[in-house]
């Protein structure tokens, strides 16, 4: 991750005011011996911290200091971002220092960065500029966040690009699937077809085998059927021919003398 200034802001120093309650200032001096001890807990890496300035809250004027050093002590444990955020905020919200407001709002930017929430990071980081726009760390901080804004958004294109390009191909899969069913169906088709020719031919070629061994066999020496008939129409043809012959003679007053060839 990028170069982000966490800091604590120093303890400040407290004058009691005579016209302030004995109680009240006695709540003060144990809120702001919480605040001293919980830098010098968070300092050696001591768990209750956040605990000691949670204590400090209570006091009259070092609250908001209290709150920005309580969220920084729980800003890196795991789980606990958002409660960090809320003690940044009521930092900033408390004060009247530009630096605190500045630094408060650059840390609520740091926690939502650590989580990949660019957005209403960059929205923290303009706060703290808007707050101090001298806060060199929020400047390049923003810089930073704007740029893994842009990295996401690219990121999300080439996924949606990836995704249609995925169901491009699936669609052409398909395509290429069905065209491969129909030219298999076709291919049924024709065999089919050719084997409907094959046994109409084979059903064709079996009736003329049966006709075939059906007609009479002609006999080696003997007329055929056909010769016979053949033979017949050419004496009848003949025999008209010298009906009509004798016909004609007859009318010219003329005796033919009928040959036979018998």
């Amino acid at each position: 991750m990028s170069r982000m200034l966490f800091k604590f802001l120093p303890v400040l120093c407290v004058v009691l005011i005579a016209a302030i309650p004995c109680s009240q200032a006695q709540t003060n001096t144990e809120a702001k011996r919480s605040i001293i001890q919980g830098i010098e807990a968070y300092r050696s890496a001591e768990m209750n911290a956040d605990s000691l300035f949670a204590l400090g809250e209570s006091h009259s004027e070092l609250r908001p200091l209290a709150a920005y050093n309580r969220g920084r002590s729980i800003m890196e444990q795991e789980g606990r971002q958002l409660e960090a955020r809320k003690a940044f905020q009521r930092a900033a919200q408390e004060t009247n220092d530009p630096s605190l407001q500045a630094d408060a709002w650059h840390n609520t930017g740091n926690s939502l960065l650590m989580e990949d929430e660019f957005d209403s990071a960059i929205e923290a980081y303009k706060s703290a500029l808007r707050a101090d726009p001298s806060h060199d760390a929020a400047r390049y901080n923003l810089s930073y966040a704007l740029r893994m804004q842009n990295e996401e958004e690219q990121d999300q294109e080439e996924e949606q690009d990836q995704e249609e390009e995925q169901d491009q191909e699936q669609d052409q899969d398909q395509e290429q699937d069905q065209d491969q069913e129909q030219e298999q169906d076709q291919e049924q088709d024709q065999d089919q077809d050719q084997e409907q020719d094959q046994e109409q031919d084979q059903e064709q070629d079996q009736k003329q085998d049966q006709k075939q061994d059906q007609e009479p066999q002609q006999v080696e020496g003997q007329i055929s059927q056909e010769d016979m008939e053949r033979i017949l129409e050419n004496l009848e043809r003949q025999e008209g021919e010298i009906q009509a012959k004798l016909r004609r003679e007859k009318g010219q007053g003329k005796k033919s003398k009928i040959e036979k060839d018998w």
